[in-house]
């Protein structure tokens, strides 16, 4: 028996590791928790939102069909809106094929640029 005894060293060693670990394992289970809270108030203020508008949309098509004194002009007018609104945001997303081309440009004269370094 020397000056320290390496099996309590280690046992005192083990237990400090298994507590960072649970500590570790806490913080990440309040993160999530947190996540998902955050998460399902999203959805239900979205939900929420969705019919709000939707109750809008339908009171501009009524107002628009008592202007026009018809009673379904206002309704294809606000889906016709509606749809374009709906193509401008699809167009927005998408990546145009230019900018896709050049990049593949791109990448291919680094990479021969790469094979003409080692050589």
């Amino acid at each position: 028996m020397g000056f320290f005894d390496n099996n309590s060293l280690v046992d005192l060693l083990k237990n400090y590791l298994k507590t960072q670990f649970e500590l570790v394992k806490l913080d990440i289970q309040e993160r999530l928790e947190a996540l998902l809270e955050r998460l399902v108030k999203f959805i239900i203020l979205a939900f929420a939102l969705g019919i709000g508008v939707l109750f809008l949309l339908h009171g501009i098509a009524n107002l628009i069909n008592d202007y026009l004194g018809s009673p379904f002009w206002g309704h294809l007018f606000v889906a016709g809106a509606c749809f374009i609104v709906g193509g401008i945001m699809m167009a927005s997303f998408r990546k145009p094929t230019e900018e896709i081309e050049s990049e593949e440009e791109i990448v291919e004269e680094d990479i021969t640029e790469d094979e003409s370094d080692k050589e």
